[in-house]
């Protein structure tokens, strides 16, 4: 699974409404860029890890004869490596938050029930003089 928060609590917004999601997605790449990443899919094989450690470049929407489609783009810091993740037939999209109201992960389902979720590695958190502590256990 994801990373949770060091309390393991996540606040779960609801699904968005799909006239919404392009305008999500512009903002969500803004507050999201370059954030280290994990993409697992859960579908009729179980859990896949589809990548680890790649950063968001970007999520867009394109509309496919009237089909949702979702492309997230990930790459290495020296953008050599570019992985473009795409989800068919989109259904619902779920954004998932810390605690600290920051972006944990992104649920994307398709309409035969796979999932996609794209989840940020959290940043540590100063907690005092010299120290800091994950917001997150891996």
């Amino acid at each position: 699974m994801c990373w949770g928060n060091k309390r393991g609590v996540w606040i779960t917004d609801e699904s968005l409404d799909q006239v919404v999601w392009a305008g999500y997605f512009d903002e969500f790449t803004r507050r999201n860029q370059s954030r280290p990443t994990k993409l697992e899919v859960f579908g009729e094989d179980g859990a896949q890890e589809h990548e680890h450690g790649l950063s968001f470049n970007g999520i867009k929407l394109r509309q496919e004869d009237g089909i949702a489609c979702v492309e997230i783009m990930l790459a290495d810091a020296s953008g050599s490596h570019q992985v473009t993740h795409a989800v068919f037939n989109v259904h619902q999209i779920t954004p998932k938050l810390g605690w600290d109201g920051r972006d944990e992960a992104l649920e994307i389902v398709s309409a035969g029930g796979e999932i996609s979720l794209l989840c940020f590695k959290p940043q540590a958190m100063l907690v005092g003089p010299g120290r800091t502590i994950a917001s997150a256990a891996v």
